[in-house]
């Protein structure tokens, strides 16, 4: 990136809009070349001084992460040329990390564009959100710019209010979101680091987003810490970057620890590279790095490569990512307390792993079981041909928690923790995690390229069972380079399975465990089927509710931490006790509930119908959530999911609780038991609730819906 300094006359630029740096020293931006083969860059003019600096994106390179050092309390007016910004944020500073980012939002409209020679003519071309200068000109030179209408966010709950945005749910603050990474505690905050494309509404080469929470409910952004490989910006035919990972707390020596006690945070993610159509080019390894303040990133370093050891029966596929590490299993597991365990994403030959049979916690069971391979969400059953002849695998690495967790010779690996020998029609696994919980070892992940009996795409699915070594759990088939016995290598061994979630939209789940010893997880609310859709100042993604983990009767239930209700639940909005009878329905009218955000409690005596309709737009559908023939499940109308059959797994329902938020519900049934996240059309301004309750027996529901309070300060 080249900076240069032109003495072009303040007159020349007319028509910007003025913005203050307020207490930040940084502006960073996203910056996209708009035409190939034409110098583009970025204008940035201090008012005060009348000083101007021009940064252009080097060579032939189509994107650039820009940084500009600019002064506090200053005005500063911004304009482009053959370039389009599509995130920018002001950083730097003291107290950033209470602070946060202050996002710059932009507009073209009404701005003026000026050639500095006279020469050429300006096209510009403006979609949701996005601002581009387009320039004709006979010899390329970036002397066309267009100024920007920029707002500075001093208040981001507001301006999502202004544009209709969730209330409850961390989002981005424009553009694609998609996988949880990293999270953990340190230094009295929880961190969440998240995949985003700064340059678009779709999937894109990946970087990571940052936010920050003193209690998981009220969050301030950071900037992005990691960023693509530099050839991928160079080039439009290579995709990749920074993929999903997790984090741990670390003391001075680099070994695990407490939060609140931690030196520094380790990270651990995947790096992929790809030529795009040719699959064979897929290259995934895994690497490390540190952060000692909690919002820079330092010393990233390749830690492992995909094993290869010769013999197609036992080496991992090219897809060979995610890695979850957790440091908290014992002896009891066949990996003393002072052993880190790593868990990787992949598949292996079927012939090569041993054969796992566990029973299913779901009904109707063939919700879970009868699935198939597919590319994409709407595939049907005979769309695709699946390769039954590889299974997804967790693949398993161990270090010694007394040797340095970044040094490559500390990691050794296993081979498969886990092959799921059941869904072989799923291509591999990602975003695995594997933990104990209450007495249980648990294994959870999701079926790549795989739709469920119900017509879910990519499930996610827990396992509860044992770590133990080969020996004592099953007789291991494959074999590990290095001459250890493979009998006491750790291997987990599957007895009860489910889904983590009921719904449509749930993906990419990451726990880690707290100070207070809560395992908490948090997802990602992925679109599958497109019933989100673009517009200005939005964003593609969004998180769900921060989750704790139980086991209940063997099953894995995840609900709503207690924050959740003690920080987001506002006034009530509307309470009845409904009487029910065997001969007739009771009916809890419409009730129109201003802003589109609730939460709503129904309490059912036994096991008799209802329909609960959690939200309705004429032109938008509705959805619902309904009992009938002691099925619990969601039915949409008019959504691209109409045709799904979205089971709870469960047979008594005696709680049901909602959180609706401006298009993106969260069901939760007896208190965790079952759990369903769903995106809705309906994100209207004003939202709807009502519900049609029977009873088997005389009994008495109850009904309560309350307000929700949103997370951003």
């Amino acid at each position: 990136m080249s900076s240069i300094a032109r003495s072009v006359p303040m007159t020349e630029i007319a028509g910007t809009c003025v913005f203050s740096s307020g207490p930040y020293t940084r502006l960073e931006l996203f910056v996209e070349r708009h035409r190939q083969g034409d110098e583009a860059g970025v204008r940035l003019e201090c008012e005060d001084s009348g000083v101007c600096r021009c940064e252009f994106l080097p060579g032939d390179c189509r994107r650039e992460h820009m940084v500009l050092d600019v002064e506090s309390d200053v005005s500063y007016t911004l304009a482009i040329s053959n370039a389009r910004i599509s995130m920018a944020y002001l950083s730097g500073g003291e107290q950033l990390i209470d602070r946060g980012i202050r996002f710059l939002a932009m507009s073209d409209k009404g701005a003026s564009e000026t050639s500095l020679d006279g020469k050429g003519d300006l096209e510009a071309t403006q979609g949701p959100g996005q601002h581009i200068a387009r320039q004709r000109d006979r010899d390329g030179d970036a002397d066309l710019w267009q100024a920007l209408q920029i707002e500075p966010i001093t208040d981001l709950g507001s301006f999502y209010e202004r544009h209709g945005r969730a209330t409850i749910h961390v989002e981005p603050f424009e553009r694609w979101m998609n996988d949880p990474n990293a999270l953990c505690r340190f230094r009295g905050r929880y961190h969440l680091f998240y995949q985003l494309n700064p340059y678009g509404w779709e999937w894109d080469n990946m970087h990571w987003g940052h936010a920050v929470s003193r209690d998981l409910i009220h969050w301030v952004h950071l900037p992005v810490v990691l960023f693509p490989q530099t050839e991928l910006d160079e080039s439009e035919h290579f995709s990749g970057g920074a993929f999903s990972g997790s984090a741990m707390p670390i003391d001075a020596q680099g070994r695990p620890c407490a939060g609140d006690d931690a030196h520094a945070i380790r990270f651990f993610l995947t790096r992929h590279i790809e030529r795009d159509g040719n699959p064979e080019s897929l290259v995934e390894y895994q690497t490390t790095c540190v952060s000692y303040d909690g919002i820079r990133i330092e010393q990233e370093r390749t830690l492992i490569e995909r094993p290869l050891n010769g013999r197609r029966d036992t080496e991992l596929g090219r897809d060979f990512r995610d890695p979850k590490v957790e440091w908290r299993f014992d002896a009891r597991h066949g990996l003393p307390g002072s052993k880190t365990l790593m868990t990787v994403a992949s598949n292996l030959p079927r012939r090569g792993v041993a054969e796992q049979h566990y029973s299913c916690l779901w009904e109707p069971r063939r919700d879970y079981k009868h699935g198939w391979f597919a590319l994409n969400a709407t595939d049907e059953a005979d769309a695709n041909d699946a390769d039954l002849t590889r299974v997804p695998v967790l693949a398993g690495f161990v270090a010694d928690n007394h040797t340095m967790l970044d040094d490559a010779a500390s990691w050794k690996y296993v081979g498969a923790m886990f092959a799921d020998t059941e869904h072989p029609e799923a291509f591999t696994y990602e975003c695995p995690d594997c933990f104990p919980l209450e007495g249980h070892d648990v294994a959870v992940a999701a079926l790549m390229k795989y739709r469920d009996g119900g017509g879910r795409f990519q499930p996610v699915v827990w396992y509860s069972g044992k770590i133990g070594s080969a020996s004592e759990t099953v007789d291991a088939v494959e074999r590990v380079d290095g001459g250890a016995d493979e009998t006491e290598l750790p291997r987990f061994t599957a007895q009860l399975s489910g889904l983590c979630d009921f719904g449509t939209s749930f993906y990419a789940v990451q726990s880690f465990a707290d100070d207070a010893g809560r395992r908490i997880a948090i997802g990602w609310l992925a679109d599958w089927f497109g019933v989100r859709k673009e517009g200005e100042h939005r964003a593609n993604g969004a998180m769900t509710l921060p989750r704790e983990l139980h086991m209940r009767d063997g099953r894995l239930t995840s609900y709503p931490i207690s924050e959740v209700f003690d920080e987001l639940l506002g006034d009530v909005l509307f309470e009845s006790t409904v009487q029910l009878h065997p001969d007739n329905g009771s009916e809890v009218s419409e009730q129109s509930i201003l802003g589109n955000a609730y939460y709503a409690k129904v309490e059912v005596p036994d096991d008799s119908g209802f329909d609960i309709s959690l939200a309705s737009e004429t032109d938008k559908g509705s959805l619902h959530l309904v009992r009938s023939d002691g099925v619990t499940r969601i039915v949409t109308y008019g959504s691209p999911t109409d045709d799904l059959h979205l089971s709870s797994g469960i047979s008594e329902v005696r709680t049901i609780e909602i959180f609706y938020d401006r298009g993106i519900a969260e069901i939760f049934l007896n208190k965790g038991e079952a759990a369903a996240s769903v995106l809705s059309a309906c994100d209207g301004r004003t939202g709807t609730f009502s519900a049609r309750l029977s009873g088997l027996l005389d009994g008495e529901a109850k009904v309560e819906l309350r307000e929700l309070r949103g997370i951003w300060n």
